[in-house]
């Protein structure tokens, strides 16, 4: 969640009390800081720190005191100096003379020297308990804007009109502003005003309601090469302009925030708002009609702090009523364990937030301390951040480990490439599982399409593998109950479709042949999980498979029972699966066929006599019209396929009859 960057960058140098969490260690990389401090904040919290600390009355955001985090103003100005903090501070030259060096030392120097000032006073406000406008380490600097026009009022903050001068000098800042400690930064950039903004002010209209219209060509070659290497320099901010770009403002604007800002640059920080200018999609650009429709419009295109004009209720109030409509959807960070929206899948219906439980929040309603890591911030898992994994793992006594697909990765319009486990997931299971030296470790599985999980199959350290599919709503619900043995809880899930051992067993996708697809033609070579698989918290047992008939006229049905015991320890519910083989067809058939099941619950050492009925239709088979033929037939009856070398523990039971008469229609039945 980029949009909380600020928070670890900048928040804990806040209180020292309370526990003592892994956003607190300083021996951690500070990403894995940042992902254990995010994933402690309630949606409540959030909305405050993304709608408080910026200008006039509307800052400091507010302490977390549970975390041991102090307020914060994150609005200050480090142009050429410590701009409008109290006391004194040094006035360097205005950004167009300092440009006229054509030093980039220079403006190093100067920046660095700004840096040493903005965090000298800040350590002293904060020791005097001071959290006022300018307090901060956050800078909207430099101004990386072209001096396009010789009338622009703000002509002297530029750096020239060259975009490639200033973007030299736009680095030079940046790497000067936040020092070259390998680990932390003496002051944070913040690079603006982004973008096509270079007046007007005032005059022939104001900038507040402006449009700027612009040509691809121009906008990449003049207007953003100097703003994507300030994302090379290591800025952590952006600040959004106050223009429309195409009728688009650029605060609501999705192509320039998400798609090229994150999507083509890597920037993984946090776009803070000009001063007013969330408020003014709807008061000056009339894009939106509401402070509520501009949050969503701003939030979901990727601004993610919002300086408004002092108000205290600022659109960034209002993200609470956008969540829980569904217009704004939350991102509590990792690839499963904590975030809703992977849990749902496509064409989900929108629950009500407060029924939403994630494994995070269903773990944390049993009697156990439950910690958490992200490891990965998205389902991709293209970033792995293993420190905080293990400091997780280590102080675990069983390890919960949650991986999938999502729909960042499958959903209608985008097909998977392989079944890899996606990104580093499979490195995260397995440096969990050496870290938890010998505990428990379950992994859980979030996804539609079948994953190759065969090294988590392998070892005898991942005690269990829940198949979760998108559980929606009530997961974490749900989780738990499984986890603890609750009653009535007991796993009686089966796989609807095979998992295969690799892609070697997938066929072509553009190919609609059956050969070698789906557990009815797959071929000699086992799956690693075949149709109609899964496990219990208890054993059965089958006996008594009982025909009505050991040879039945070619139009006749047949009956059949057979009796499921509970052998085990626990009440259960038992899948029992009735599949027929045909035997001498004259046409290519399935190897064998699901033909009856049935759910039944079997409370722990009783018996239940399981009834089928076999109509004559479904031993019909396709031979240029639907025929039935006589023969001999094989019945198998048990919570499983017959003959596979991934099995439960209990048996299956087969019987042959056969069919009488002479081959005929179905249709003449």
């Amino acid at each position: 969640m980029a949009f909380l960057h600020i928070i670890a960058l900048l928040l804990v140098t806040g209180l020292c009390m309370g526990q003592d969490f892994p956003f607190r260690d300083p021996t951690l990389p500070w990403e894995e800081r940042l992902d254990d401090l995010v994933n402690r904040l309630t949606l409540d919290e959030m909305i405050l720190q993304m709608a408080r600390g910026g200008a006039k009355g509307n800052n400091p955001a507010p302490p977390i005191k549970r975390l041991g985090i102090g307020p914060y103003s994150w609005n200050t100005e480090c142009l050429r100096g410590d701009v409008m903090a109290p006391g004194w501070a040094t006035a360097f030259p205005q950004a167009l003379g300092l440009a006229a060096s054509f030093s980039p030392e220079l403006i190093y120097r100067v920046a660095n020297a700004t840096a040493t000032e903005v965090r000298a006073k800040h350590n002293y406000f904060i020791s005097v308990g001071n959290y006022d406008d300018h307090t901060g380490l956050s800078c909207f600097s430099p101004m990386l804007n072209i001096m396009r026009h010789p009338l622009w009022g703000r002509n002297q903050e530029t750096y020239g009109e060259d975009p490639f001068l200033t973007r030299e000098l736009g680095v030079a800042f940046v790497t000067g502003l936040q020092g070259d400690h390998p680990r932390y930064i003496k002051a944070s950039a913040g690079c603006k005003h982004f973008s096509v903004h270079g007046g007007p002010e005032n005059i022939p209209e104001p900038r507040y309601s402006f449009d700027a219209k612009v040509e691809e060509r121009d906008w990449r070659m003049t207007f953003l090469p100097q703003f994507e290497a300030c994302v090379r320099a290591g800025t952590f901010s952006f600040m959004c302009s106050y223009n429309r770009i195409n009728g688009i403002p650029a605060c609501a604007n999705k192509n320039l925030l998400t798609d090229i800002l994150r999507g083509e640059w890597g920037f993984q920080g946090y776009v803070v708002s000009d001063e007013g200018a969330v408020e003014l999609l709807w008061l000056g650009h009339n894009y939106t009609h509401s402070l509520l429709e501009s949050a969503i419009a701003s939030v979901n295109a990727g601004c993610n702090l919002e300086v408004s004009y002092g108000m205290v209720n600022n659109s960034f109030t209002f993200i609470g009523q956008a969540v829980a409509k569904g217009n704004i959807s939350l991102e509590v960070v990792g690839p499963f364990a904590d975030n809703p929206r992977v849990l749902f899948g496509n064409y989900a219906p929108v629950p009500e937030p407060q029924y939403i439980y994630t494994p995070r929040r269903g773990l944390a309603t049993i009697a156990a301390n439950v910690t958490f890591a992200a490891g990965c911030t998205f389902p991709t898992c293209s970033t792995y951040m293993p420190a905080q994994v293990k400091a997780a793992v280590e102080a675990a006594d069983i390890v919960v480990v949650c991986l999938g697909t999502g729909m960042d990765l499958e959903t209608e319009t985008k097909d998977r490439k392989d079944l890899a486990l996606p990104g580093h997931q499979l490195e995260l299971l397995q440096d969990a599982v050496a870290w938890a030296a010998g505990r428990p470790v379950i992994l859980l599985l979030f996804n539609a399409g079948p994953l190759d999980v065969s090294w988590a199959k392998a070892q005898d350290s991942v005690g269990a593998i829940l198949a979760c599919f998108y559980p929606a709503q009530a997961t974490g619900l749900a989780l738990a109950k499984v986890l603890v043995g609750a009653k009535g809880a007991n796993p009686a899930g089966r796989l609807p479709a095979t998992w295969p051992a690799g892609m070697h067993q997938v066929p072509p996708m553009e190919n609609y042949t059956m050969v070698g697809r789906t557990y009815r033609y797959y071929g000699d070579e086992a799956p690693l999980y075949p149709f109609g698989y899964g496990l219990s918290f208890t054993t059965f047992q089958y006996s008594d498979l009982v025909l009505g008939a050991n040879v039945v006229p070619i139009c006749g049905n047949l009956s059949i029972s057979a009796v499921v015991k509970n052998v085990g320890s626990r009440d259960g519910e038992e899948v029992v699966q009735l599949c027929l083989r045909w035997g001498g067809a004259s046409v290519p058939v399935p190897r064998w066929q699901l033909v009856g099941f049935h759910r039944v619950p079997v409370p722990v050492g009783r018996a239940v006599k399981v009834p089928f009925q076999l109509d004559f239709s479904q031993r019909a088979i396709w031979a240029g019209e639907w025929r039935l033929e006589p023969g001999t037939f094989t019945l198998f009856v048990g919570g499983q396929q017959p003959f596979q070398e991934t099995r439960a523990p209990s048996n299956i039971l087969q019987a042959d009859f056969t069919v009488s008469g002479k081959a005929c229609r179905t249709v003449q039945c």
